[in-house]
């Protein structure tokens, strides 16, 4: 029952890519770009979680689960860079906009380096079973919260005010807010379906408040 939760996240975020990345041939931007990557990334994800207990525990399933926690590491904290795209576009940091874009990329980059340490220098394969679900998570890693998607939370929550105050667009602020509840779900009960649910309606706010952004600059 479990694997076809998952299945249906990897359709959902498989459709949100799509819509994304037309979004992004009509109107390229960094924002556009940044936004589509870590969806794709998560269709991999969940679909690799899925498909586990048809795979089998062992080699195989190890080799196609290692690209999971590579695309977490250098793509989920990109959205940074969406988030300050967005609140940017929205009107936000007047003056300030190329220091901000700056940041934003540094603090990404500071990130993504804290996610490969955490997943590939530090990673040990963990199997776990959990219904009928077959999947490897991260036994080793850093101690303590992972910096990497917190900081990204924290981030579209404070770019998801910005746009809230500017453009009385609310939806991605809730979507971040959603995925910090979800993300906050204790693992040991209810493993990762929670947590990626949080992620679907996250990335879901993020596709419509660029959707939302490229009407009203059409305007």
């Amino acid at each position: 029952m479990l694997s076809v939760v998952y299945l249906a996240y990897a359709l959902a975020q498989a459709a949100l890519a799509v819509v994304a990345y037309r979004l992004l041939r009509r109107r390229p931007s960094a924002g556009a770009l940044t936004l589509l990557l870590p969806i794709a990334a998560v269709v991999y994800d969940n679909a690799m979680v899925a498909a586990g207990s048809l795979i089998g525990a062992g080699r195989l399933l190890e080799a196609l689960s290692f690209p999971r926690f590579l695309g977490h590491a250098l793509l989920t904290p990109i959205w940074i860079v969406t988030a300050v795209a967005f609140a940017t576009r929205s009107g936000g940091f007047p003056g300030r906009e190329r220091l901000f874009s700056r940041l934003s990329w540094g603090l990404y980059a500071l990130a993504a380096m804290v996610g490969i340490v955490h997943s590939v220098v530090l990673f040990s394969f963990e199997l776990v079973r959990q219904g009928d679900l077959v999947y490897y998570t991260n036994g080793g890693g850093l101690p303590g919260p992972p910096f990497p998607s917190i900081s990204m939370v924290l981030v579209v929550i404070a770019c998801g005010i910005i746009v809230l105050r500017r453009t009385k667009w609310a939806w991605m602020l809730v979507g971040a807010l959603l995925m910090m509840g979800a993300a906050a779900a204790p693992q040991e009960v209810v493993g990762f379906v929670v947590s990626n649910s949080g992620e679907v309606l996250m990335a879901a706010s993020l596709v419509a408040t660029e959707a939302f952004l490229q009407r009203r600059e059409a305007i």
